[in-house]
């Protein structure tokens, strides 16, 4: 395996890690991608703010919050 091929490997085993262990519970952090200027989760889509100064953009891995009754999702990390 090349370095880049370690590299890959081992963010995908880090984000298999990190999806398995985040409950799909809206009051803790979830994992979602950037697409098209929304966050995917699961099925759903949602407008996002940042929680702070973040710098990600298309196809980002991100975990947010999710406040309820709202339909935005707040980002509080990139992974």
């Amino acid at each position: 395996m090349s370095v880049s091929a370690d590299k890959l490997a081992m963010q995908k085993a880090i984000m298999n890690y990190i999806d398995s262990r985040i409950p799909k519970d809206k009051n803790k952090a979830q994992i979602g991608t950037v697409k098209n200027g929304r966050i995917v989760i699961g099925n759903s889509n949602y407008s996002y703010v940042p929680a702070v100064d973040l710098y990600f953009g298309e196809g980002s891995r991100v975990a947010c919050l999710q406040p309820e009754q709202s339909d935005s999702a707040i980002v509080v990390g990139v992974l």
